[in-house]
């Protein structure tokens, strides 16, 4: 089994600006912006984004577990019970996809780029 860590939270955002002045107001967050749809947050005390993309955001805060195997931790969801919701894809930081735990939540698991 490939390691496996909790190492990121993504924000789902329907105007990553808005939300970007907010947390950087309210907390003193600053960002790092990759196009349009997302921003990596710093000073936030953990790993996390924003994500605007329609096509690619959750409805609530994604909880993202980094491995360096996708196809392998894709087979290590099902098996265990867990129901793929985005098959894997390619993205600008690597290649990652969504299921959903027997409990209801939902996650990510990410494989960054070498």
């Amino acid at each position: 089994m490939p390691g496996y860590v909790l190492d990121y939270l993504e924000l789902p955002s329907s105007n990553t600006a808005r939300s970007r002045d907010f947390f950087g107001k309210a907390f003193g967050w600053t960002f790092v912006h990759f196009g349009d749809t997302y921003d990596e947050v710093h000073g936030a005390g953990l790993l996390a984004g924003i994500n605007g993309d329609a096509a690619d955001r959750s409805e609530a805060p994604i909880p993202v577990i980094r491995t360096h195997d996708i196809e392998q931790a894709e087979r290590d969801v099902v098996a265990a019970g867990g129901v793929i919701t985005r098959k894997p894809y390619d993205y600008p930081g690597g290649r990652r996809f969504l299921f959903r735990e027997p409990g209801g939540a939902e996650l990510a698991v990410y494989a960054p780029k070498d």
